[in-house]
């Protein structure tokens, strides 16, 4: 028996040992959340300008979303080949959180879009970015705590307040301005410093 609680003693410290050097690696997939920010951000700015300065609505909003995003699944497709095909606990656990919030995304932006359609509703749509940035915090909160990454927890609740912000405001097509800003302080930037930490690292 002594030998038994020894042993056990022994695996439970050898994983303390790899969690805790987990947290010393950056989280990866960085440049993926810089590819979004970008991407997304900027097509959100282009819908404000189409919309709140020169007036186009209708189509331009599917023309618009729909080529940002064919361009991020191409970018993704590329990216994704470029990650390390290795990763510690802690890191593929964060990843495991971004991935599942990509999903929901999808599966959310195709429920509203199949209600706004079904119920004649195009102002179902306005809901989408404060949803996007709540899903956005929840990531970095998950990788926050699991890294103990305080800057990941700062910018997780900075996603919390940003979505009240664009619910506030989904009256207007500000909305979008606001949205995009978002996009590009909340995931651009920190994508890239993740994309530099993860450099460094190599």
């Amino acid at each position: 028996m002594t030998d038994q609680n020894q042993s056990l003693r022994e695996d439970i410290a050898f994983l303390r040992a790899m969690a805790e050097a987990g947290r010393d690696r950056p989280m990866i997939g960085g440049s993926i959340l810089l590819a979004a920010g970008l991407i997304f951000g900027a097509a959100s700015l282009v819908v404000w300008w189409f919309a709140a300065v020169q007036g186009v609505r209708g189509w331009m909003y599917n023309a618009v979303w729909g080529s940002a995003f064919v361009l991020y699944m191409a970018v993704l497709f590329w990216l994704l080949r470029t990650l390390p095909k290795a990763a510690g606990n802690l890191q593929a656990a964060t990843g495991v959180a971004w991935s599942a919030v990509g999903w929901a995304i999808f599966v959310i932006g195709f429920s509203l879009g199949l209600m706004s359609w079904r119920l004649h509703m195009p102002n179902l749509l306005l809901a989408f970015p404060s949803v996007l940035l709540a899903l956005y915090g929840a990531a970095w909160m998950v990788g926050g705590i699991l890294l103990r990454t305080p800057w990941m927890r700062l910018v997780a609740f900075a996603a919390f307040f940003m979505a009240l912000v664009n619910a506030w405001f989904a009256g207007g097509q500000v909305i979008w301005l606001i949205y995009g800003l978002s996009l590009l302080a909340l995931l651009a930037a920190p994508g890239f410093v993740l994309m530099r930490q993860s450099r460094k690292a190599a």
